[in-house]
């Protein structure tokens, strides 16, 4: 295909460089003709005419060179084609390859799906083996007990005949024949019973454990199952790197065919810069080509890691085999170390189980108190309000009482202006009687003024006596009331500080009761982890059978 392009592709080429050969040899004959024309013109003529043929052979040259050079381009294109075309169908095998490859993993799929079914029936089956198996100890057992009590009971017999024998030769040596032959008859009959059921149960018991045998060896097929597993697993591995490969292989095919394609297009449209972009297609096929053969060699590193990664695979199952059977040893120690553990958890728990009981009765106690202070606290609330409604009324009272203190005080005040005015007054009478006494000095005693003096003298001195007599009630009276409210509110803060007393109790109550809750959470919890531990030596005694039924 390439050869028949290039050779179209060169002949349209070829018949342009024919036609301008042909144009070049015309206009060179026409220029002979005009250079062996008869000397018509003079010597100057012949520059231009020169410079003209010079210039046709420069074009003609140049036209050639570039179809030559035109010719080139083509075939690199075609080159190029041809390139991009081998590497479409090298992609379409690739992506055929890994069409199949899909196929087969998923076969492989399947074929897996189908070992791990076998493999759940063939565990199945070793469990049912192993039940047998263990019912024919348990049955080998009871046959092995059955021959020692017949052992004893054939010497506690052979005792006694011997007892006997010893009585009966004292008695009668005839006697003792016949009942020496008749025990001994009894003897071997009995001997021979036990014997042939010795023998019967020996027969059974090699019966089944024979028919074990034949189970165990027709359900070897485990070890085959594994190593076809450990086969395909290999096999999948493989082809998952294969497969990875070619992916690989094909994003870097297809990034090169975008970019050839993308070139092709440029270079059809813009005829004029070919020769740049053909050195920049040069440039990224060595780049291709490079980055292929690292891509080769990588995945040449890549097999030889998948080699040596088998290897050490093979290498960690021996590890692993050495590990399990450390295992096995590990967890039989630890299964003694759990038994421990669950002979001290149950003393634990029998433990907490007796402080959770006291702590219930406590609770029960703490609520019986704190009903009881609730119901105090009920009374004393209900005790409150009564006072509190007295207290309203005292104060009513009391606010009446003042009321009229204001309005006596009011009086009071009015009375006190009064006496102000008798004793100035008086003060007036004073400086009238050292008058009285001047003019007494004198000689002149005016009576009528003297008489007048001593009645305003002594009604000032009722007055005040009056005065001091309703101050003095009054404040007596306001003593009292100060007294009766002082009671009043010191009874009123002693009934709050018992209020006070009482909640705080309750308080405390409540206080000790979330404790005691929180006691009983933590024992809760802490029984959450005592079951959280069996069930985890359980699952390790689960998973130390089941380790054991795999090996077997």
């Amino acid at each position: 295909m390439p050869s028949k392009n290039k050779t179209k592709s060169a002949n349209p080429n070829d018949k342009p460089a024919v036609s301008l050969q042909d144009d070049a040899a015309k206009k060179s004959l026409k220029v002979s003709k005009t250079d062996s024309s008869p000397n018509s013109r003079p010597g100057s003529g012949k520059l231009p005419k020169f410079l003209s043929a010079l210039s046709y052979l420069v074009l003609v040259s140049g036209a050639a060179f570039a179809s030559f050079y035109l010719q080139r381009v083509l075939t690199e294109v075609n080159q190029i084609r041809s390139e991009s075309e081998e590497a479409l169908q090298k992609n379409s095998e690739v992506l055929q390859k890994v069409q199949h490859a899909l196929q087969q993993v998923d076969s492989m799929k399947f074929s897996l799906e189908g070992l791990e079914a076998t493999v759940g029936r063939t565990q199945a089956e070793l469990e049912s083996t192993n039940r047998a198996i263990i019912k024919g100890e348990t049955e080998t057992r009871r046959v092995e007990e059955v021959l020692q009590k017949l052992q004893n009971e054939i010497l506690r017999d052979l005792s006694e005949g011997i007892r006997e024998v010893k009585q009966a030769r004292e008695h009668d040596f005839s006697s003792l024949e016949k009942t020496l032959e008749v025990r001994l008859a009894e003897l071997t009959r009995s001997i021979a019973d036990s014997v042939a059921e010795f023998t019967g149960a020996q027969e059974e018991a090699q019966a089944q454990l024979s028919n074990l045998k034949n189970r165990l060896e027709e359900q070897n097929e485990p070890g085959n199952l594994k190593n076809e597993l450990l086969a395909i697993t290999t096999a999948v591995a493989d082809l998952h790197t294969a497969n990875e490969v070619a992916e690989g292989n094909i994003g870097v095919l297809r990034e090169q065919i975008v970019s050839v394609s993308s070139e092709l297009q440029t270079r059809n449209n813009e005829l004029a810069s070919l020769s740049g972009e053909i050195e920049a297609v040069r440039s990224l096929v060595q780049i291709t080509a490079g980055s292929l053969r690292q891509d080769v060699s990588a995945s040449q590193a890549i097999v030889q890691a998948m080699s040596d990664q088998i290897q050490s695979v093979q290498d960690e199952q021996l590890r692993t085999s050495q590990a399990l059977q450390s295992l096995q040893t590990d967890l039989m120690g630890e299964l003694s170390k759990t038994e421990i553990r669950e002979d001290d958890m149950e003393a634990r728990l029998k433990v907490t189980e007796e402080s959770i009981e006291a702590l219930t009765n406590s609770a029960a106690v703490q609520a019986s108190r704190v009903k009881a202070f609730l119901s105090k606290y009920e009374t004393h609330e209900s005790s409150l309000a009564a006072q509190s409604q007295g207290d309203e009324k005292a104060r009513q009272a009391l606010k009446e009482e003042l009321g009229g203190l204001r309005n006596s005080l009011g009086e009071l005040q009015a009375r006190i202006e009064d006496l102000a005015d008798t004793n100035t007054r008086l003060k007036a009478v004073d400086g009238w009687i050292d008058d009285v006494e001047l003019h007494e000095a004198l000689g002149l005693k005016p009576v009528l003024q003297t008489e007048q003096l001593q009645s305003d003298e002594s009604e000032n001195a009722g007055q005040k006596e009056e005065a001091a007599e309703e101050v003095a009630k009054e404040v007596a009276t306001e003593e009292a009331v100060e007294e009766v409210a002082a009671e009043e509110v010191f009874e009123e803060e002693a009934l709050t500080e018992e209020v006070v007393e009482e909640e705080v109790t309750a308080e405390e109550t409540v206080e000790e009761e979330a404790e005691a809750e929180e006691v009983v959470e933590e024992e809760a919890e802490a029984e959450e982890v005592v079951e959280d531990e069996v069930a985890a030596g359980e699952l390790v005694e689960e998973e130390a059978v089941a380790e054991e039924v795999v090996e077997q």
